[in-house]
Order: structure tokens, then C-alpha cells, then sequence
């Protein structure tokens, strides 16, 4: 378990930006540090946020390196991108039945 010794500023900034930050991503980030600033035990945090522990490790690691500021820079990963097949019934061969 990582060990964060949380300031009273902090536990404010991280009180107010899980409601208020426009990023629904950041506001995940902000709920999951207040939870561990009232001492939760990781496997709850994970389970109240919906996230892993992968990932609860990774957000603890930001604020440990940049504090606040650090979880309110988006991260670059949007997701697993999925490579589109190309089908016989794809868009061009139905659009030339279509308009044959």
C-alpha cells in the first residue's frame, strides 16, 4: 500500500475539484485521492470509483510526483483504438446497390 501523508489544502482542492473540474476523467482522479485522504483501504477505493488497482497506483504515483496539479493534466491514453474490417458489405459495395 502507498503511504501519502495528505495536507489540509490538499484534502480541500481535492474536495472541491471531484465536483467541480469539467474532466469527468479528472474528477475520477480527485474522487479516488480524497477517498485515500479519509484513509479508505485500496480495494475500496477501486470498487467505489469503478477503477483498478492498476490504475488507483497510477493516480497515487501522479499526485506523489506533481501533487494537484499533476491529476489535473489529462492523460494522453483515450483508449484501445479498433481497427475496422473492410467486409464485402461494407458502405461502398451497399451504396452501389443502392444507387445501381
Amino acid at each position: 500500500m502507498i503511504r501519502i501523508k495528505f495536507n489540509e489544502e490538499d484534502v480541500e482542492a481535492l474536495r472541491f475539484e471531484r465536483y467541480h473540474n469539467p474532466s469527468a476523467r479528472i474528477q475520477q482522479k480527485m474522487e479516488a485521492l480524497y477517498l485515500k485522504s479519509k484513509g479508505l483501504p485500496h480495494s475500496e477505493i477501486c470498487r467505489i470509483c469503478e477503477i483498478s488497482k492498476t490504475t488507483l497506483i497510477t493516480y497515487l504515483r501522479e499526485y506523489e510526483k506533481g501533487g494537484i496539479e499533476m491529476l489535473k493534466t489529462e492523460t494522453k491514453y483515450k483508449g484501445r483504438t479498433k481497427e475496422v474490417k473492410p467486409t464485402r458489405m461494407g458502405y461502398k459495395y451497399i451504396s452501389e446497390q443502392i444507387y445501381a
